[in-house]
């Protein structure tokens, strides 16, 4: 209340309050300090009907919208239109910033704000001298206020001053004492009418001379009235008043929320952190054991080809020393007998020396990229949680539903959805799982928001287990149902277009549906297919269909990465089958074995049957084997692939059953 009772101006109690139109009080002494005269030529626009109207106390609703209520001779008129040709005088309200011109008595004309000084007396505990015009006229020293005024002697007489000098008995008991209070500004007289048009008090006079059109009310009557409105109004307002005081509690009470959320959300910092540390950790320690694998296997690869280098060589120099001690011998005829076949064998082992030789094996050529993981954990950041989930923050979603009908197997991808957990159920995600398709552990393959997921690059004749669960803020999840996916039992695969180099210099051209390969240069090159394979059983066919019987075809399987410039198997990354007009020969790491009579001409066909269950592999020529197991022990991933050179060209037909052959002696081992 202490806001109402203090001055915008000076911001002390009201001292001698005074009542603008708009309905803010202000000081007197303020309300002089904040007058501004007017020029002449300022307020001389305004018309003589606008100036009756001012003086009858007619407000007009699309004026300002300020009511000027009492002293319409005081109020010269708003902003909007200057009432008074001799406006004098402006003041801005402090409160509502509205602008009212005055006339010449300027502030000192301002009625005076009776109700605020008696609750300024009465709450704030500050007295004042009254006003002049309402202060006793008798009095010496400090005046009182006037309760009385003589009519005849036209004197203001406070309570002392009228026993004094005004007594009720002799000469003056015929004088008319009238009490003082609210009295007409043009008459003098006591309100008894209340005007509901110009909405001011009137006397009696007031009501015959300008009011007799008007709409009045006793002024009890109009009193009462307002009083009810204004209880009506305060009772609105203290049920506001009493709702914004909830509302502060509220948000008083959200501070200490605020306080435990912030509190949470370091705590799941601090165990988001830790868990990326202990994820890199384990990363790290996975990668140190594939480092040192690869340093076995490349240190494994280096002494393979040094003890199969140093076998040439032993070979070699056992033939060398052995043909100069042959060169010793004195019997001329009994060295012809050997002779020739000693020199065919020098220059054979000579030519087998320099087609062996192999450069040394490199050191890996890795380098660990972190760069991902950095901007991963750069563009961490927070996730706000939607309102559903906020009224259930410690309720995780259930599980979601395989959607059965729609996943499906091709080839070697698949294609899984799900529906989401039953309602109610706030989700932020889901995670979906899947082994390796032998019964393995499971690992992720997929986090977002969407419910349908594809999967490429699976194994072939594998089944797959999958699942999926769902998280939001409060944590994860049950795992939906477990559902199999069969991959295709045959690998459908076609020569990689990479492998191409349109067939000039010597190069390798591939059909435009990528099965046939052909080579016009004499230097062998290796073509591998788009797919590896790493398990099942798969059998495929390359048919010749151009062939020089001075070529020199391998048909078998590699890695990635073996050397595609010389024969298939010259390396230890090849595993192949040689073959001519006449006969065969097993090739791996450049070392020949079980040659088989039986070759090909124009039109054979050479069957490749890997068994990647067993770890073995089989060649066949028009459907019939060649020789027995060529390899055993593979595992891992394998490209089909065919090295070709002196314009041979072939054409591949993958996913074929094994010739019942080939199934009888599988079936019997």
């Amino acid at each position: 209340m202490e806001e109402e009772i203090r001055c915008n101006v000076c911001k002390e109690f009201y001292r001698e309050p005074v009542l603008l139109p708009c309905g803010h009080a202000v000081c007197r002494v303020c309300a002089e300090k904040l007058q501004v005269h007017i020029h002449d030529n300022e307020g001389s626009g305004s018309s003589n009907d606008y100036q009756e109207a001012d003086k009858a106390s007619v407000s007009s609703e699309t004026d300002s919208g300020v009511v000027c209520g009492s002293r319409p001779n005081s109020y010269a008129g708003t902003p909007a239109v200057p009432a008074y040709s001799s406006a004098a005088f402006s003041i801005t309200c402090p409160s509502c910033r509205k602008l009212v011109y005055l006339d010449d008595n300027g502030a000192d004309g301002l009625p005076p704000f009776r109700v605020m000084r008696t609750i300024v007396e009465r709450f704030g505990g500050v007295t004042g001298a009254p006003p002049a015009e309402e202060a006793c006229q008798m009095c010496e020293g400090e005046r009182r206020a006037a309760v009385v005024r003589c009519e005849q002697c036209s004197v203001r007489y406070c309570a002392a001053c009228r026993d004094a000098w005004h007594p009720t008995r002799g000469p003056l008991a015929q004088h008319e004492l009238r009490a003082l209070g609210t009295t007409c500004a043009d008459h003098g007289f006591p309100p008894v009418q209340y005007c509901v048009t110009c909405l001011i008090p009137i006397c009696q006079r007031c009501l015959t001379e300008r009011h007799s059109i008007h709409e009045t009310q006793p002024l009890a009557t109009a009193a009462r009235t307002h009083k009810t409105e204004l209880s009506q109004s305060l009772q609105h307002l203290s049920e506001q008043a009493k709702s914004m005081t909830d509302h502060i509690q509220k948000v008083k009470a959200s501070g200490e929320k605020i306080n435990e959320s912030c509190e949470e959300l370091e705590k799941q910092i601090d165990n988001a952190c830790a868990e990326l540390t202990c994820a890199i950790e384990r990363r790290r320690d996975e990668l140190i054991r594939a480092a040192r694998s690869t340093k076995s296997q490349a240190i494994a690869n280096m002494r393979s080809l040094t003890s199969h280098a140093a076998q040439k060589l032993r070979e070699a120099t056992a033939l060398l020393h052995f043909s100069i001690e042959a060169l010793k011998e004195p019997d001329q005829a009994a060295f012809l007998q050997v002779g020739n076949i000693l020199s065919i064998r020098a220059q054979e082992t000579a030519a087998n020396l320099c087609t062996s030789l192999e450069p040394p094996p490199s050191p890996p050529a890795l380098n660990l990229d972190i760069e991902p993981v950095l901007r991963t954990v750069k563009s961490m950041n927070f996730v706000e949680c939607t309102p559903v989930e906020n009224s259930m923050k410690l309720s995780a979603p259930g599980a979601p539903e395989m959607a059965v009908e729609a996943c499906a197997a091709r080839g070697c991808s698949c294609t899984l959805a799900w529906k989401p957990p039953p309602a109610p159920s706030a989700v932020r995600g889901y995670v979906l799982e899947l082994d390796d398709g032998l019964g393995g552990p499971f690992r992720e393959v997929y986090c977002g928001r969407e419910t349908v997921c594809t999967i490429d690059g699976l194994h072939y004749a594998s089944l797959y287990s999958a699942r999926v669960k769902a998280f939001n803020g409060a944590g994860e999840g049950p795992y939906s149902e477990i559902i199999g996916l069969q991959t295709s039992p045959v690998a459908w695969f076609t020569w990689d277009a990479r492998c191409s180099s349109g067939g000039g210099g010597g190069g390798v051209s591939l059909s435009a549906d990528g099965a046939r390969a052909a080579a016009a240069g004499w230097q062998p090159r290796v073509v591998l297919a788009d797919q590896p394979l790493a398990r099942g059983l798969h059998y495929w066919t390359l048919r010749l269909d151009a062939y020089d019987g001075d070529a020199d075809p391998a048909f078998g399987i590699a890695r990635a990465d073996v050397a595609r410039d010389k024969m298939l198997g010259s390396d230890a990354l090849g595993w192949a089958m040689y073959i001519d007009g006449s006969r065969s020969w097993f090739v791996h790491g450049g070392a020949h074995g079980g040659r088989t009579a039986g070759g090909v001409r124009c039109g054979s066909t050479v069957g490749v049957l890997l068994d990647l269950t067993r770890g073995t592999l089989r060649f066949t020529v028009d459907d019939h084997p060649q020789g027995d197991i060529a390899f055993t022990g593979l595992r891992g991933a394998f490209y089909p692939a065919v090295s070709l050179n002196r314009g041979v060209a072939v054409t591949l037909q993958p996913g074929l059953p094994p010739p019942e052959r080939l199934l009888s002696q599988l079936a019997a081992e």
